[in-house]
């Protein structure tokens, strides 16, 4: 688990953005595919997340 932001890798896997989110990573692959603002880099089977992207992603979330 990370202890800050600064720690996360910049580009993250699923499971990493699992244990950022605090979320199970059957729903992080829930979120690339259907929230179509999620910032998901998708590379054939691979998919990534950019670590700059989801602050963001998460800062717009948490303004609702």
């Amino acid at each position: 688990m990370y202890k800050n932001f600064d720690e996360i890798p910049v580009m993250l896997s699923v499971p990493q953005t699992a244990d950022v989110l605090g979320i199970s990573r059957v729903s992080v692959y829930k979120l690339v595919k259907t929230d179509k603002s999620f910032p998901a880099v998708v590379m054939g089977s691979r998919i990534s997340i950019p670590k700059e992207q989801l602050k963001e992603w998460i800062d717009m979330k948490a303004k609702r």
